[in-house]
Order: C-alpha cells, then structure tokens, then sequence
C-alpha cells in the first residue's frame, strides 16, 4: 500500500569506516581522549603563556607612576587578556562538546560542567570513556592519532606528573614551615 505521506525509509546512520582530521580551532565534528588532553592542556599553556607577557608588559608600566601613555596601554592589554579569556572559554567549550560527540552524547551534555561534583565525574569521562567506534550520529570517526599528537601528549603528561610529584609537595611544605613560622611569631609577640 503506497501512502504519500509516510516517511521514506532510509538508513541515515554513519556506519562506514570514513575517518576525517580533527582540526585544533574547529568547533565541530569529533575528536578522542588524547586530541582532547593535548587541545585542552595546550589551550591552557597558551592561554597562561600569553597572560604571563601581557603581565610582564603590564606590571611595569603600572609601577612607572601611572603616565598616561602607560595607563592606555595597560587598558589596552587588560582589554587584549579579557578577549583572549573569552576565546579561551569558547574553544575549550567546542573541544568539550567534540568530545561528548565522540562518546555519541549531546553537546548539551556539557553544561553539567556548570554543576559542582557533577563536572568532576563529567571530566573523568571525557578523559577516561573511548570513543564510539567507526561513525556515529555525529560524523564520522576522527583519523588516528598523528606522531606530533602523541609525543605533545607524552611531553604534557610528563610536565603534569612532574608538577604533581615535585611542585606539589615542595609548595606543601613550604606553607607548613611558613604556617609554623607565623605560629612560633604569634607566641613571640602575643597581643593585649
């Protein structure tokens, strides 16, 4: 019985074994567990590494006296920080949601990252849960992993579980001696 008005039947899933190549500034599409480490956290260097100049550039012409000519460049790099911040957050948003459609979930998915407790196990997943296999309903399955892909994860990687293993218990260390210093100077000079 033919009726106009049925849907056609048609397969509209991505099934085959296309694969495409993730692009680090694009906001569509799919990208994996390691693109994803190293977009973020190379994101994030950038993000630090440009806000480290501007505060090298920043900091010294606040302490020259407040000239005039140095407070319209501070405005100006304050301004440069606030829009390099922003697109900081939209990107880093854009590889959240790529990730999600990795994992053949809604991009939707990413504003959990808003609730606290929910965004740390939403971060867990999306660096720990592999990918769907082959296409899905969100595109076809991101090329494998280039050499350049691989050794940046491994150099980050390296820097973070230095700076866990190193920095971290140094830093820790430091704050006790400096909190048992300020204890031992509270009972030197007590207050009346």
């Amino acid at each position: 019985m033919n009726q106009p008005y049925q849907a056609p039947n048609a397969d509209v899933a991505v099934t085959s074994n296309e694969t495409y190549q993730p692009k680090f500034l694009s906001l569509s599409g799919r990208i994996g567990r390691m693109r994803y480490f190293v977009y973020a956290t190379g994101l994030t260097f950038l993000f630090y590494g440009v806000i480290g100049i501007a505060a090298a550039i920043l900091i010294p012409g606040l302490a020259s006296g407040g000239e005039a000519a140095a407070g319209v460049g501070a405005m100006i790099l304050g301004l440069i920080a606030i829009v390099g911040m922003i697109a900081v957050m939209v990107f880093a948003w854009g590889f959240m949601v790529r990730r999600l459609n990795d994992i053949n979930a809604s991009g939707w998915l990413s504003l959990l990252m808003l609730l606290p407790l929910v965004n740390f196990v939403l971060a867990l997943i999306l660096i720990f849960k592999k990918g769907t296999e082959g296409g899905n309903n969100y595109g076809a399955a991101p090329a494998d992993n280039s050499g350049a892909v691989k050794a940046l994860f491994a150099v980050l990687l390296v820097l973070m579980i230095g700076y866990f293993a190193v920095v971290m218990p140094m830093s820790i260390a430091a704050y006790n001696d400096y909190l048992q210093q300020a204890q031992s100077a509270q009972f030197e000079y007590p207050d009346y």
